[in-house]
């Protein structure tokens, strides 16, 4: 059974009471708009406390935490996949892949996150493209390709049918470190609707689960941000987006309840607006 964690929950063990010496903490990047630097959340219940690097070697629409290996891996829509060195800000180029039809617009918002069951990373676009990056040890014909599945749309039937997505940022179920997963759910963002929904994997299809609010008041979000979830064992999940209001200066952390759209604010970061974040449990 899916185990939500609570927003006490998340903040009791955001502490660093909880967080002693050879406890887990919870850190997090965020990718700035260019592209070309990382700010590193050390602990993510102290988003004031960031630093940033440089990244070298590429610039970045995208990235994403790899559960199994617990590498950051970068996307960029020109048609590459990188592995980050969250020290140094190197980009290693994969050297994936692209099939002809990946294409995504100039201008798009990029989700990205893996899907911790097969170990491989879906990326979908605000103007409704849906590709997976396979990495290279996946095995068989996919490894190390990024492949197109059917694009996104809102479920027949569903409050938002004929809606035209703008999913900006995605999160998986079940992010546990080490290992593959038996069972994953996928979780996204719409800012054109400041909607939580559910999306289908290659289908594509989603499903609205609740509207965003904040202190019970409808929640404006921009494209600008990401979404990712940390599981500190199978069924635990905790969200966590770094996003920016509409009108807001600054971007802020917050825990989203998975059940209910609510967002509770952890902190502000003091900076203007991201284009994806990652987060994990170390």
């Amino acid at each position: 059974m899916l185990k939500l964690l609570s927003t006490t929950t998340l903040l009791a063990l955001s502490t660093s009471a909880v967080f002693a010496e050879g406890q887990p903490t919870m850190s997090g990047y965020g990718l700035t708009t260019d592209g070309a630097s990382l700010v590193v959340f050390s602990d993510i219940s102290a988003p004031s406390e960031a630093t940033k690097i440089e990244l070298n070697g590429g610039t970045l629409d995208a990235i994403a935490y790899r559960p199994v290996t617990g590498e950051l891996i970068g996307f960029s829509k020109a048609g590459n996949v990188y592995v980050v060195d969250t020290t140094t800000g190197a980009l290693t180029d994969i050297k994936a892949t692209f099939a002809p039809e990946v294409s995504m617009g100039d201008d798009a918002a990029v989700a990205f996150d893996f899907n911790n069951k097969i170990d491989a990373v879906r990326a979908v676009s605000s103007d409704g493209v849906n590709v997976v990056y396979f990495p290279t040890d996946f095995g068989g014909d996919k490894a190390n390709s990024v492949l197109r599945f059917t694009d996104l749309a809102y479920a027949e039937g569903d409050a938002n049918q004929g809606a035209t997505p703008m999913v900006f940022a995605n999160a998986y179920t079940n992010a546990v470190n080490g290992a593959k997963q038996d069972t994953t759910f996928q979780y996204a963002l719409d800012s054109g609707l400041n909607a939580l929904v559910s999306l289908a994997n290659n289908e594509g299809t989603l499903t609205t689960v609740a509207p965003l609010t904040l202190d019970g008041a409808p929640f404006d979000v921009t494209m600008a941000g990401g979404f990712d979830i940390i599981s500190p064992a199978a069924g635990e999940d905790m969200a966590v987006a770094l996003l920016a209001i509409e009108g807001g200066e600054t971007s802020g952390l917050y825990q989203i309840d998975l059940s209910s759209g609510a967002l509770t604010l952890m902190g502000d970061t003091g900076m203007d607006s991201f284009s994806s974040f990652a987060a994990m449990m170390h």
